[in-house]
């Protein structure tokens, strides 16, 4: 079964699918887009994440096969592929805590110092773990882990 994947409004490739035992096999080609293009099929309101594209031969690709368990979450009757819109996109990057303010209330936050991204988070050590890095900051003390 040919399905079209459809971008902007316009045919830009073309899904594949076939049976191969018990799994169903996808193929899917298009015209190269820059950026991550995460390749979805939709049908009777419902959508299913295939995976990631990769770049072929001036192309984006897709290879991927799935059990018929995996299919489960799938919609019956697919209409169209496409690619997933992320809502996050265009939101503008959170700022990052300098090492000087005082951190956010919350579960945890990202921290900048020379150079070097950390993630904290808070903790309540009895007694100190080795290997662990643990940094008091606005009068809490937070566990570091270096992104």
């Amino acid at each position: 079964m040919t399905i079209p994947i459809i971008h902007d409004g316009k045919r830009i490739g073309a899904l594949e699918t076939r049976r191969e035992g018990a799994f169903l096999r996808f193929e899917a080609r298009c015209a190269f887009l820059p950026g991550v293009r995460r390749l979805c099929i939709f049908g009777g309101g419902k959508r299913a994440v295939l995976g990631v594209m990769q770049p072929e031969g001036g192309a984006l690709v897709l290879r991927r096969r799935f059990s018929r368990t995996a299919m489960r979450t799938f919609p019956d009757a697919v209409e169209y592929a496409g690619f997933e819109e992320r809502k996050d996109a265009d939101a503008p990057p959170k700022a990052e805590t300098r090492a000087e303010q005082t951190p956010p209330e919350g579960e945890g936050f990202y921290l900048t110092e020379d150079g070097v991204r950390y993630l904290l988070l808070p903790c309540a050590l009895r007694r100190a773990v080795p290997g662990t890095r643990v940094r008091e900051i606005g009068g809490r003390r937070w566990l570091l882990f270096r992104c």
